[in-house]
């Protein structure tokens, strides 16, 4: 799957794409470091995932997520945070964001596995869980 990572913070950024690419279902085919470059990316790459910070530079990843759902309704936008803000999930959610993580799951070895379903499951059709 090729993704796009949009992380302003150089050493998350690396970490993140290390790890997905030592995981082999993952090609990062760009990293944006404010939500401008994330559209941009975007626009360029057509990733099948966007790995979105909420709390970017220039445009925040909220602001970004809308940008690229408006122009490709079907772009799996993935929005994290650190914080712990249920207003956060439901604003990445009216965005179009099709999943949510928190920023901790980021150095997770669990990453690309967490990646990998909501991916796949957004892909299916698979709804939120209530």
């Amino acid at each position: 799957m090729r993704i796009v990572i949009a992380e302003d913070d150089e050493r998350l950024a690396a970490l993140v794409t290390e790890v997905l690419d030592a995981d082999g279902r993952f090609i990062v085919v760009g990293r944006a470091r404010d939500g401008d470059e994330a559209v941009s990316l975007c626009e360029q790459e057509s990733p099948d995932i966007v790995l979105m910070d909420i709390a970017m530079p220039v445009r925040d990843g909220i602001d970004a997520t809308r940008a690229i759902h408006d122009r490709d309704a079907g772009q799996h936008v993935v929005i994290y945070t650190g914080s712990a803000e249920y207003g956060d999930v439901a604003r990445a959610d009216a965005a179009g964001a099709a999943g949510f993580l928190h920023k901790e799951a980021l150095t997770s070895p669990d990453l690309p596995d967490a990646l990998y379903v909501l991916h796949t499951n957004y892909v299916a059709g698979v709804p939120d869980p209530d």
